[in-house]
Parts: structure tokens; C-alpha cells; sequence
């Protein structure tokens, strides 16, 4: 009897032991299921399990909120990612993809306003990212490209110029040749139209000359700074020989 009743009282004691262990770790079905449907590459499922799984936690697994902006990310559910990631920059955790994958998330939530404001908060948090800075560059060249496409001078060069301002040896190189070229082409542009009353109104033509000569030094001056970056790069070099020539 003494020997069925030890045995009984270490089954009891096992089971309190089991269930007790099983108390101490809320969520841990959830969560596994989530790690499996993502082993799985189930995205959908994935994010499900983990979103059940951070409520039960009351969301206090920073490492599973940003698990969960990644799968919704994978899924398409931008919404979902950009309210996530935003949850993992707030806890401090892997800053610089959270910020990205939250520009990201905006961006394809067509939030261009959000999205500059997180790329630029980010680079703040993360000064020199390359991600972060390679993203925030491409979008100042596209704007860029599209505003000169327009004839949009200042805006074109406002656009560039902001790109000068990143640590990106490549980024800054193609944003002062962009400047540069913004400026020797205007200059030119000027000329030509002009062209046609150099010898009839001469003070006119004069005037004009010295408009096209201002542009023609702007672009100087920002293409010598490309070739401080570049200084092997032909195209930088052919531009500087353009635009000297023209100057003279």
C-alpha cells in the first residue's frame, strides 16, 4: 500500500509539475504553430499565430512583433507590416530593418508622406545605413528626373541636392553630376535661345550670356565635387571638359 501510495503521490506530483510549466509559458501553441507554417514558408498562417500568440503576451516579445511585421510583409499585408514594424523601432529592436521595412510598407501603401518621414527618421536613428540611404536616394533621383522632365529647375535641384547631404559615396557622386547637368544643360539652353539676337540686340544677347555663364559655373562647381568622389569615372571627367569648354 505504502508503495502504491508513493507512486501515487510522485504521479500527482509529476502531473502538478507538468501543468505548472505549462502555465509559466502562455502562448507557447501559438507560437509554435507560427514557427512551423514559417518553416513552412506559410506567411498567412504564420502571422496568424504569431499575432494570437503577442496578444496572449500582451505583445511583450519584441523579437515576435518584428517576426510578425516580416511575415505580414511576405503576405502583402502592408498594413499589417507598417503597424508592426512601427511596434518593433518603438522597442528598440533590429532599428534600421525596422525602419526599412516600414518605409517599405508605406510605400507600397502609396503613404509617400509617411514613408519620407520614416526613411528620414530612421537615418537619424541610423546615421549611414546603407538600405535606409539607398532607398531615400533612389526616391530624390526618380523626383528629381521627373521635376527636370518637367522643366521644374528648382525643384529638380532641390531634390538632388538632398541626396548630397547622405554619406553614400556612389549616391552623392550621381546627385552632383545630376546637379551638374542640370546646370550646364540650362546654361546651354539659355545660349541657344539667344543665339538669334547676339548681333541684333546685342545687350540683350550680353545679358542673356552672363545667365548661361552663371549656370555654367554652378554646374562646375558641382561637378569638381563629383570628381573628389569619383575621380576615375570618364563621364565625370567628359562632363567637367563640356562644361569648361563652354565657359570659354
Amino acid at each position: 500500500k505504502r508503495k502504491i501510495m508513493r507512486k501515487t503521490v510522485l504521479l500527482l506530483l509529476m502531473s502538478f509539475m507538468a501543468l505548472g510549466a505549462f502555465a509559466q509559458d502562455p502562448g507557447a501553441t501559438e507560437k509554435n504553430a507560427g514557427n512551423a507554417a514559417w518553416k513552412a514558408k506559410n506567411y498567412a498562417e504564420a502571422f496568424t499565430n504569431f499575432e494570437k500568440y503577442l496578444q496572449i503576451v500582451n505583445f511583450s516579445d519584441k523579437a515576435y512583433i518584428y517576426n510578425a511585421a516580416v511575415a505580414a510583409s511576405k503576405m502583402n499585408n502592408y498594413a499589417a507590416a507598417e503597424k508592426y514594424f512601427e511596434m518593433a523601432i518603438k522597442k528598440n529592436y533590429k532599428v534600421a530593418n525596422s525602419y526599412l521595412g516600414k518605409a517599405q510598407a508605406e510605400e507600397d501603401l502609396k503613404k509617400e508622406g509617411e514613408m519620407l518621414a520614416t526613411l528620414e527618421e530612421g537615418l537619424k536613428a541610423v546615421p549611414g545605413n546603407v538600405k535606409l540611404e539607398s532607398m531615400y536616394g533612389s526616391y530624390y533621383l526618380k523626383k528629381g528626373v521627373e521635376a527636370q522632365k518637367n522643366n521644374n529647375l528648382e525643384a529638380a535641384a532641390a531634390d538632388y541636392v538632398k541626396i548630397t547631404n547622405l554619406t553614400n559615396v556612389d549616391l552623392k557622386s550621381k546627385a552632383f553630376m545630376a546637379l551638374a547637368s542640370l546646370y550646364f544643360n540650362n546654361g546651354a539652353a539659355i545660349l541657344q535661345k539667344a543665339s538669334p539676337i547676339a548681333n541684333t540686340e546685342k545687350e540683350k544677347y550680353a545679358s542673356e550670356k552672363e545667365k548661361a555663364l552663371g549656370n555654367f559655373k554652378k554646374a562646375l562647381d558641382y561637378v569638381n565635387q563629383a570628381l573628389k568622389l569619383s575621380p576615375e569615372s570618364t563621364d565625370v571627367k567628359d562632363l567637367a571638359k563640356q562644361i569648361k569648354d563652354a565657359m570659354k
